[in-house]
């Protein structure tokens, strides 16, 4: 009918409620460590649904957490906001593959998390933090990150797999063992993956694109956004490609 406003899925409404309340326990849980001091509660999941388009949830590091930009609209929500989708933040400051930070939280944790919402894209960011990790560390990580990953997503799912970008307090060669071991893992997962590093998404040497030695500010974090949300539209057209039917003529 005009007019009327369209919801979401009610299993999706369904699922971020149930995601949220399980972030919550477990921030109460790691906050109630006895004998000593508690490690960092993990930030729950931010979830913006936006009725009748896909949502795609971001697993990463503190980029995905969306820290550097003004009131903490990183690229995640410049990128949603660019393509008119919803999104679900499992950015986490500090994590990687094998690195699992203050908040003592691995991608692999939360993968859980993000399949309950049932996304209809995922995106896997970084991490500059595998720099505290070494290359024998973080290639079975990440490959049993990924393959974990897909094989809990449906079937068709896109998953795109995003490696780390240049910056100013991180030496290029560690940048680039990061980003080789991250895409090894990805093609033996068999999933796409992007270095921005080698693609130039960020200049290292460019002060006007960065809030500290290793975060992007707000002109950083839109160069991101606008360099990742040609691929994501590309995996959604690639993905509704395959579940159209096809006639054959003949």
């Amino acid at each position: 009918m005009p007019g009327q406003r369209l919801r979401p899925p009610r299993s999706r409404l369904l699922a971020a409620v149930a995601v949220v309340l399980a972030a919550a326990a477990a921030v109460l849980v790691a906050t109630g460590v006895p004998g000593g001091a508690a490690p960092s509660p993990t930030p729950p999941p931010a979830i913006h649904l936006v009725a009748g388009k896909p949502l795609v949830a971001f697993l990463g590091d503190s980029w995905t957490a969306g820290v550097g930009a003004t009131g903490r609209r990183g690229y995640v929500v410049r990128t949603v906001e660019r393509l008119g989708w919803g999104y679900a933040n499992f950015g986490v400051g500090g994590s990687g593959y094998s690195v699992p930070g203050p908040h003592h939280s691995l991608f692999a944790q939360r993968i859980p998390q993000l399949v309950a919402l049932h996304p209809d894209l995922v995106v896997v960011q970084g991490s500059l933090n595998e720099r505290h990790s070494t290359p024998e560390a973080l290639g079975p990580a990440a490959r049993t990150t990924l393959a974990e990953l897909k094989a809990a997503l449906p079937p068709g799912t896109p998953v795109l797999v995003v490696g780390a970008c240049y910056n100013p307090g991180t030496a290029d060669p560690t940048i680039d063992w990061i980003n080789a071991g991250v895409s090894r893992a990805a093609a033996a997962a068999e999933l796409p993956f992007v270095d921005p590093a080698a693609a130039g998404w960020l200049d290292p040497h460019d002060p006007g694109l960065w809030f500290d030695t290793i975060h992007p500010d707000d002109r950083g974090h839109q160069r991101f956004a606008d360099a990742l949300a040609p691929l994501l539209r590309d995996l959604a057209r690639d993905r509704d490609a395959q579940k159209s039917p096809v006639t054959v003529l003949g």
